[in-house]
């Protein structure tokens, strides 16, 4: 497709996502809103927050959610999407933002001095009065958060272009329609939960679920009552639902994304509901990448038809109209990712790590993926998470493990004496019932912390 062909495309599509609804009775939520009201919520949106620059999402709310997103791209505030609704989340991206007022569906602040904002269905008309304006294609449209490696939250914009293109991506890649029904256990807060469980669905005219469920028999019932036909999940759920002893889930899709699929689980969904998980290779920052099926017997990645890739010293470079404006480019627009990969095909790789997986110790080179791999071989082992800490001013590290599973640790060590090299052994190792991870499904780097600094 041309790139005139690609603008063409997505401003027809602003046009249309800024006109109305399509089908105005349609149900946007399975026993909630209707498309019309949803718009009527935007509209309030627009007629009462007209005055505001910048606002916070202070609510995973599906329908509030996307009434805001809908109401930012015809010209309401800029969005801010915080990746967690704690309150020093919350108050961590004020400060760095300044902004004064947040949309909720009735939550409270915790911040006195920040307006609360609760958006109505029945207190506007669409289009409204001022009238929507939409945003330009390469003007910043909502400004996602991540915690970020050092727990610091970083911004990244996203565009009009950003995430539109990526939207006519899933719809064009996966034909979603208005007959879909989704269900979610991706937060909408996150990038992958945005794209997928919100704006596909909205581009397509199609049904969402109400709620982010997260445990398996919640997943299961969820699928069941809405009769879904798209399962958005992330890699620990697909964990608990390889263990959960439920029924097949009649969908015609599934993805995961914000992590690795482990094979076992994308084996295990695939064998009880006859249906591959399509894993979604990317990041916040890049959007999606690449994806593969393995049910299908795909074990490399088949990069997206708008997305081109490059190799340069064994680390992937991508081209995309996905990547954040923000991002460090060569002089033809490639961002370098910072995954090592083996192409298999001019749009096909493999993964062979990260390129900052490898930490020196006392000089040495330690590949942390390979430390991971050895503890995963020990029996009682379901998951594991090797790190390198700093230690002191110098420029050194201290690997360290948190170990899922029914295990015991000296024999956990005993074995790797005998695995590893001694510089390459975690000095520290944590065993745990649960890895804690955030609610974008990646692990919880700040808590991971918290377990060395206390012992």
């Amino acid at each position: 497709m041309s790139s005139s062909t690609v603008a063409s495309t997505l401003a027809d599509l602003t046009r249309r996502l800024t006109a109305g609804p399509t089908h105005p009775e349609k149900k946007f939520v399975h026993t909630g809103m209707a498309y019309a009201d949803l718009y009527r919520m935007a509209a309030h949106i627009l007629r009462d927050l007209a005055g505001e620059k910048v606002v916070c999402l202070g609510t995973d709310d599906r329908a509030t959610a996307s009434a805001a997103i809908l109401a930012a791209l015809a010209g309401g505030p800029r969005l801010i999407l915080p990746y967690a609704l704690t309150p020093s989340v919350l108050e961590e991206i004020r400060g760095l933002t300044g902004y004064a007022c947040a949309i909720t569906a009735g939550e409270d602040l915790p911040d006195s001095g920040v307006r609360r904002f609760v958006p109505q269905s029945e207190v506007a008309e669409w289009p409204c009065d001022p009238s929507p304006s939409p945003v330009d294609m390469d003007d910043p449209w909502i400004d996602l958060f991540t915690g970020g490696s050092t727990g610091t939250p970083r911004s990244w914009p996203k565009t009009v272009r950003n995430l539109l293109a990526e939207t006519l991506n899933i719809v064009e890649t996966y034909g979603v329609t208005d007959t879909d029904s989704i269900v979610s256990t991706a937060s909408p807060l996150h990038i992958y939960g945005l794209l997928y469980g919100i704006l596909a669905a909205l581009a397509a005219s199609a049904t969402i679920a109400p709620g982010t469920p997260s445990f398996p028999a919640e997943i299961e019932n969820a699928v069941l009552q809405h009769r879904a036909t798209m399962l958005i999940s992330l890699p620990a759920h697909y964990r608990a639902l390889t263990v959960h002893a439920g029924k097949a889930l009649p969908v015609r899709l599934a993805f995961s994304s914000a992590g690795m699929l482990e094979q076992a689980d994308a084996e295990a969904f695939g064998a009880r509901n006859q249906v591959g998980v399509n894993e979604v290779y990317g990041s916040t920052e890049t959007g999606g990448v690449a994806s593969r099926n393995r049910f299908l017997g795909e074990t490399d990645f088949t990069t997206f038809r708008p997305v081109t890739v490059k190799r340069v010293d064994e680390n992937l470079w991508v081209r995309s109209d996905f990547l954040s404006p923000n991002l460090p480019l060569d002089a033809a627009g490639y961002y370098a990712i910072g995954d090592r990969a083996v192409f298999t095909a001019p749009d096909r790789f493999m993964l062979t790590g990260r390129s900052d997986s490898v930490v020196k110790v006392g000089g040495k080179r330690v590949d942390l993926a390979e430390v991971r791999d050895r503890i995963l071989q020990h029996d009682g082992v379901s998951e594991a998470l090797v790190t390198a800490l700093p230690v002191g001013r110098a420029r050194e590290n201290l690997i360290v493990a948190v170990v899922e599973g029914a295990v015991d640790g000296d024999e956990l060590n005993a074995r790797l004496e005998t695995a590893l090299e001694p510089y390459a052994r975690p000095r520290r190792i944590k065993i745990v019932n649960k890895i804690p991870i955030t609610a974008a499904g990646k692990y919880d780097r700040r808590q991971i912390e918290m377990f060395f600094k206390e012992s």
